[in-house]
């Protein structure tokens, strides 16, 4: 596979995972209720004595994919465009 295949493939799976991740955040804020729509991890009523709890780790990476997710893809879009760009001079 060249390389231009595989930055292709690159950006497509950053798009994927950003399509995704934002799905998953609907997802808990709408209907599962594990996120407020600030994006902040609201639990349910503790009973008394018991831990409070906190988010967990599909919570914890939904949020980190669906901020660092976008900014990947406009970065890898912008090189795709920019190598395309001087290949063709």
């Amino acid at each position: 596979m060249n390389t231009g295949r595989l930055r292709w493939a690159g950006l497509a799976a950053a798009v994927v995972l950003w399509a995704g991740s934002w799905r998953i955040i609907y997802l808990e804020v709408t209907r599962w209720h594990h996120m407020d729509s600030h994006l902040r991890f609201t639990p349910p009523p503790v009973p008394p004595g018991s831990p409070a709890p906190s988010a967990g780790l599909p919570v914890i990476t939904a949020l980190v994919v669906a901020g660092a997710a976008p900014v990947v893809t406009v970065v890898a879009a912008a090189l795709l465009v920019r190598r395309s760009r001087l290949r063709r001079r």
